[in-house]
């Protein structure tokens, strides 16, 4: 009998702690849950339904909490549209050779790599201005149209001497050009 009844102490004692142990456990997880429903929504409904759900229903509320809950954190959200804002403005602000496809720069008048031409400095106040463009938008200098200049007979009627300088004239602006780049 004496066997018996240290026995049954035993077994209470040990039914105790492991009781104890297990509402420890449940009080844990629903300050879990409560915790985690935070970090993923700002609703304060949210989370005290959620703290009310894994309290009512030990387990089975978690198992519902767990597969309702959102799928990333308000943290994860927040960095994946950082994210996603950063690669747009990397797209569209980032102009690129329209020969190699490597990344330029808007004020380059000439391609570093493959020395494709990009862009046209203004004859007036030096902007770098797309090769399509019949006007500067900076300073509103108009281009002449080429088939004017070809119907003037003044350019057939030149002397060697004077387009040897037009020539070297026009090596000096791309060297002024490349120059400028470097800068």
């Amino acid at each position: 009998m004496i066997v018996l009844n240290s026995l049954q102490s035993y077994l209470t004692i040990l039914l105790g702690v492991a009781g104890g142990l297990l509402l420890a456990l449940w009080l844990a997880v629903v300050v879990w849950a409560a915790r985690d429903m935070r970090a993923r929504s700002r609703s304060t409904t949210a989370v005290v339904l959620t703290v009310l759900v894994v309290l009512l229903l030990p387990v089975v509320g978690l198992v519902i909490y767990l597969l309702l809950r959102p799928r990333e954190t308000l943290a994860q959200a927040y960095d994946r549209a950082l994210e996603q804002e950063a690669l747009l403005q990397q797209i569209e602000e980032r102009p690129v050779c329209p020969t190699c496809a490597r990344p330029t720069e808007m004020t380059w008048f000439l391609c570093p790599t493959c020395h494709t031409h990009l862009r046209q400095p203004c004859p007036v106040c030096r902007s770098p201005l797309e090769l399509h463009w019949d006007i500067c938008p900076y300073c509103g200098y108009l281009f002449e149209s080429e088939t004017t200049e070809e119907g003037h007979g003044e350019k057939e009627g030149r002397g060697e001497t004077q387009r040897e300088e037009e020539e070297h004239g026009g090596r000096e602006r791309v060297a002024e050009e490349r120059e400028e780049v470097e800068v």
